[in-house]
């Protein structure tokens, strides 16, 4: 699920990258256009997206989320 956190901006794509939690190949030059363009975004682009889909698209957002986080826990509980 890092890729919602990244997009949630709860994650530092270059920290991820660092970290090699986050793999790249292929287009580099277009996932550092994609890295910028999201450093530029304010708020999450998971939340406007939901919202255009309305109430289904915000309930499979927290959806997502909660599975994220009890995954999350059970990770660090192992």
């Amino acid at each position: 699920m890092l890729l919602l956190e990244l997009v949630d901006s709860e994650r530092d794509g270059d920290a991820a990258f660092f970290s090699r939690d986050l793999d790249v190949s292929g287009d580099t030059e277009a996932v550092v256009r994609l890295r910028n363009a999201l450093d530029d975004v304010e708020g999450s682009i998971a939340e406007e997206a939901a919202g255009v889909l309305g109430a289904p698209g915000r309930a499979i957002l927290a959806r997502l989320r909660r599975a994220y986080k009890s995954e999350a826990k059970g990770g660090q509980q192992a």
